[in-house]
């Protein structure tokens, strides 16, 4: 099931982030598209896709989280990312350090 249309684990374990807070790459990549005429993750631009790693890798080295398992992507779009969290208290420790 979408995890935009339902809560993950706990409702109202949402964390909407922006997405030039965390990255500063640009939207597409001038390489390959001089290369091979496009490009792109799973039709995101890379800014978003690079925001994202930039959140999964800051909340595991930083507060121990995993993936799967304490928050998930739930969506993107209009220049935010959203996670959703097991509970209220690992979303509040993310929000501190995000």
């Amino acid at each position: 099931m979408a995890y935009e249309v339902t809560d993950w684990k706990k409702p109202n374990c949402t964390l909407p982030l922006k997405v030039d807070d965390l990255s500063a790459r640009e939207e597409s990549s001038r390489e390959i598209n001089q290369t091979r005429g496009e490009g792109g993750g799973l039709n995101a631009n890379y800014r978003t896709v690079e925001a994202l790693a930039i959140a999964s890798n800051t909340l595991g080295t930083k507060l121990g989280m995993e993936y799967g398992r304490h928050f998930i992507f739930k969506t993107a779009g209009f220049g935010i990312i959203t996670l959703d969290f097991c509970d209220e208290d690992h979303r509040n420790k993310a929000a501190e350090i995000l």
